[in-house]
């Protein structure tokens, strides 16, 4: 059964429900879609990341099997993915067999048929698509979110620099943590970068809590599935980038691409 596209006729719609985002959490990671996977928990941490959650993903109304996922065109306009859940979209089996959660999997699938059609995503990511299964694997956070929520993340320390760390930002990711020991509704992706000399592998965590007075942070992947407190200084030397927004970054008048 192929994916069905329509980009003209929104039609009905029925939200996913808080307890369908609260379950984002439980879900584990079994592709390289990590990018992905900590994107949309990370929307699910405060009011206006729901709200976009529960307007982008619909249950379709005229036909309980369809879960509707809808993307930023590079031209700035919204289409539909329809994604069965009752039938395998041709390609995707091994997709269907390892990730049990519907919503995750129609967005996999979702995001994998747009980069088919668009191949929008940066150039170095695209290059690892060769030796990847499927192409909703392996992109930046800062691109998924953009075509996601119609919004380019207002946080962004470091993704495509050439840094290897974040030591050289260490004033830049303390302000931001200053803040968001302040403003905890946040939805914050740390990431590894690319492969280093010292063995570390490319991998997105979301970025949930700041403990000043302790010096540590708490960050969690998506493979294990549980927090982690790490000394500040550790993760300064661990990790590449920061990306994301804050709650009132997510606000509806701030999506300035045109609508369908």
């Amino acid at each position: 059964m192929k994916c069905s596209l329509n980009s003209m006729n929104i039609g009905f719609r029925s939200s996913i429900t808080d307890k369908e985002i609260d379950e984002f959490k439980n879900t584990k990671q079994h592709f390289s879609d990590c990018y992905l996977m900590t994107g949309l928990e990370a929307l699910s941490h405060n009011e206006n990341g729901r709200k976009i959650l529960k307007k982008n993903i619909q249950h379709d109304d005229n036909n309980p099997y369809l879960i509707n996922c809808y993307l930023y065109t590079p031209n700035g306009k919204q289409e539909k993915y329809s994604v069965p859940s009752n039938a395998v979209v041709k390609g995707y089996l091994n997709l269907y067999k390892e990730q049990k959660n519907d919503i995750i999997r129609s967005m996999d699938i979702s995001v994998g048929e747009y980069e088919k059609r668009y191949k929008a995503k940066p150039w170095i990511c695209r290059v690892s698509d060769n030796f990847k299964k499927y192409t909703f694997e392996n992109s930046l956070p800062s691109h998924f979110f953009k075509i996601f929520t119609g919004i380019t993340p207002t946080v962004n320390i470091a993704e495509t620099d050439f840094n290897i760390n974040l030591e050289a930002k260490k004033d830049e990711v303390m302000a931001l943590f200053k803040r968001m020991s302040e403003e905890k509704d946040h939805s914050l992706l740390i990431s590894t970068g690319v492969k280093v000399l010292d063995g570390r592998s490319w991998h997105v965590y979301l970025l949930e809590d700041v403990d000043l007075e302790n010096h540590t942070v708490t960050v969690k992947e998506k493979h294990a599935n549980k927090p982690k407190i790490m000394d500040i200084d550790t993760a300064l030397k661990t990790f590449k980038f920061i990306v994301g927004y804050f709650n009132n970054d997510l606000a509806p008048e701030n999506i300035k691409l045109p609508r369908a």
